[in-house]
């Protein structure tokens, strides 16, 4: 029974490396596998995380991915990897990594245990799939299947590959969901100066969708001139996106002190004030704020860098408190398709099993990874989530030829 794979991108290496006793060729437009994969996770491959569970997760059909990662969870997967010879570290926000910190060693690695039980077939281009005939078809070539397994990507990093056109082969005959782009930055209607362009703070990122609060993360957060980027913004990122898509407002609220209530800084500052009355507010907040952002948070807060502590008036002091603790940019639109780093939505889940990956529409196809509506917030779980939904169908695929 020849199995054809559809992409050799992490969840292409996935499947192969798993299915072992397969007769499986793998097809890719590009020259090598895992080119995707070697930007993971800033060139350190951040392959999943020990905070797991679907909170991670979101689907149009929400309980999809819950049966597959159940049976392969991101134990298993650190387990699978130490078992090929990749030894893990995790770091204090739960992000999992080879030890070595280097995506080419898992691309190389994974590679090498695929190879074991498929070729490859590289620098060849897939232009229409007719699932009748069950042949792939290229500009010079037929490939004739029994099994098909699409992992082919999204719609993210298009020159990795990774560029939908499986999609627009398939859509007619495969129902696929509205796509857009997460883990990636947004331009935002309020915008800081072109002087705090690049400055990164630690600070607490909470989304709110229609005023309703949805999500929030404490991590780094980047302001530039089009608007926010930074870590703390890709770990609520699919939740914008999902709400941009949908045509709701959403608007993030930056708290640059979330160490402290807004009591507790309101006394901090009025301590300041008190001892040195004679300076300025901007020179006051020189100790507690980076000082690339401080006539920014001083504008929005409609006082002057140049006004002193002894002239600061309870007004003064309620509106810089709601900007420190609460400042409000609203997000108008995506700001990088290019580079985002995983699509929303995809092949419709509706139309497939949720415990083999396979299609209802036709039995001899399957679906993994990222080509699936199923997406996984910013930190590894989207490579989990390849492994997790490639195994599920290396298991139904292998059942067959018993």
């Amino acid at each position: 029974m020849k199995v054809f794979v559809l992409g050799a991108g992490v969840g292409g290496l996935a499947f192969a490396s798993l299915g072992s006793d397969l007769d499986i060729s793998v097809i890719d437009k590009n020259s090598e596998a895992g080119r995707k994969l070697l930007a993971t996770g800033n060139g350190r491959c951040n392959f999943t995380n020990q905070n797991f569970g679907m909170d991670f997760y979101q689907s149009d059909n929400k309980n999809f991915p819950k049966k597959a990662l159940e049976n392969f969870t991101n134990k298993d997967l650190i387990d699978y990897f130490y078992k090929l010879g990749i030894d893990s570290t995790s770091l204090p926000s739960g992000r999992t990594y080879p030890a070595t910190m280097s995506a080419k060693t898992v691309r190389d690695i994974l590679y090498l245990e695929a190879r074991k039980n498929a070729s490859f077939i590289f620098d060849e281009e897939i232009k229409d799939i007719d699932l009748r005939k069950k042949l792939l078809i290229s500009e010079t070539n037929k490939y004739k299947y029994d099994i098909l397994v699409i992992a082919s990507g999204g719609i993210t990093l298009p020159r990795s590959g990774s560029d939908g056109s499986v999609f627009k082969i398939l859509k007619e005959k495969i129902p696929v969901t509205k796509l857009t782009y997460a883990i990636t930055n947004y331009k935002t209607r309020e915008k800081f100066s072109k002087k705090s362009k690049g400055t990164k703070v630690t600070a607490k990122a909470s989304l709110f969708v229609d005023n309703k609060f949805i999500k929030a993360s404490i991590d780094d957060l980047i302001f530039q001139d089009y608007g926010l980027t930074g870590t703390a913004i890709f770990n609520i990122s699919n939740e914008i996106s999902l709400a941009l898509r949908e045509g709701k407002e959403a608007y993030v609220r930056i708290d640059f002190f979330p160490t402290y209530s807004k009591k507790d800084l309101g006394k901090r500052l009025g301590d300041l004030f008190e001892r040195y009355p004679n300076r300025k507010i901007k020179e006051i907040l020189l100790g507690l704020v980076n000082e690339k952002i401080i006539s920014d948070i001083l504008k929005r807060s409609s006082i002057a860098d140049d006004k002193k502590a002894n002239k600061i008036n309870s007004g003064d002091m309620d509106t810089l408190l709601r900007n420190l603790k609460a400042m409000k940019f609203t997000i108008e639109d995506i700001h990088d398709k290019t580079n985002a780093q995983v699509s929303l939505g995809g092949f419709d889940t509706k139309f497939v099993d949720k415990a083999t990956m396979k299609s209802r529409l036709f039995d001899d196809v399957y679906i993994i990874g990222e080509a699936l509506d199923v997406s996984g917030s910013c930190g590894g779980y989207n490579i989990q989530w390849a492994f997790s939904s490639a195994i599920a169908a290396v298991k139904s695929i292998r059942s067959l030829n018993v």
